[in-house]
């Protein structure tokens, strides 16, 4: 049991967001914090989420444009993340972030603008429901200005609004090319 928690340390240490490491240097830091997870619901949940909306943008705008937007994405969250601790009183001075939500947030973005007018499919909870991709907008960003005013020390909200401003501005720029392309 030992042996696990010295592993579990080291793998954070390396590669969880941790601000005071990107100081140094470990800017490496940027992109794996996306790779670790902190409880396997956590994991659960970004890996269905990924696997739904990854793999509709993946046919979407091929696997060179979704492997940049899950780079962006969580370089993006990342950004956002490390903006919400300077900018928000309220977080601790040294917060350390993991997950793959900001690549998830990318995808939701990037949904968002390449399929404004689509039909798709939101899971909230385990209850589907249909409506159009536009609607995405508005109520991603009442989820993450509730993130931000009620659970500001329990969830990344930076990191997840940095993944969806990159997802929407990746959308918005690719749009044109893969309605070419189809």
């Amino acid at each position: 049991m030992g042996g696990d928690f010295v592993w579990g340390q080291a793998l954070n240490t390396l590669f969880a967001l941790r601000p005071e490491s990107v100081g140094l240097g470990a800017v490496w830091q940027a992109l794996t914090y996306a790779l670790l997870h902190g409880t396997g619901i956590h994991l659960l949940i970004n890996v269905v989420g990924l696997a739904i909306t990854g793999a509709t943008l993946e046919r979407l705008l091929g696997g060179w444009r979704t492997l940049t937007l899950f780079a962006l994405g969580a370089a993006a969250g990342a950004c956002g993340f490390l903006g919400s601790l300077l900018l928000d009183p309220r977080l601790p001075d040294f917060g350390t972030c993991v997950g793959a939500s900001a690549i998830l947030t990318a995808c939701i973005g990037a949904a968002t603008t390449l399929a404004w007018r689509e039909k798709v499919t939101l899971w909230v909870a385990v209850f589907p429901i249909r409506l159009r991709a536009g609607w995405l907008f508005p109520l991603f960003l009442l989820f993450s200005l509730s993130e931000m005013f009620l659970w500001p020390t329990v969830t990344a909200y930076g990191a997840h609004l940095g993944g969806w401003v990159i997802g929407l501005l990746l959308g918005v720029a690719w749009r044109n090319q893969v309605q070419s392309e189809t």
